[in-house]
């Protein structure tokens, strides 16, 4: 699963993918307006706990960015508290 919004001048891009070695599945939100792809949030689903985190990989995220990643986790169906 990959989505892109182009808001502003800027590119972002919201992937699905899978670690083997945390054992589980992401959602990573990044900025994809310049020469190198800037990772800017992950939420992470660790399927043997079945617990979902957030990290953010920079100080300050647009709002609507934020809502925008919030709505993907909801599509998964990820056991969110």
């Amino acid at each position: 699963m990959s989505e892109v919004r182009v808001i502003g001048k800027r590119t972002y891009e919201i992937i699905f993918g899978s670690d083997v070695i945390r054992n589980g599945v992401y959602l990573e939100l990044s900025d994809r307006t310049g020469p190198q792809i800037e990772v800017m949030a992950e939420v992470f689903f660790y399927d043997e706990e079945g617990r979902v985190v957030f990290t953010s990989h920079k100080d300050e995220i647009p709002y609507n960015l934020i809502k925008w990643l919030h709505e993907a986790v909801a599509k998964e169906d990820w056991p969110v508290e």
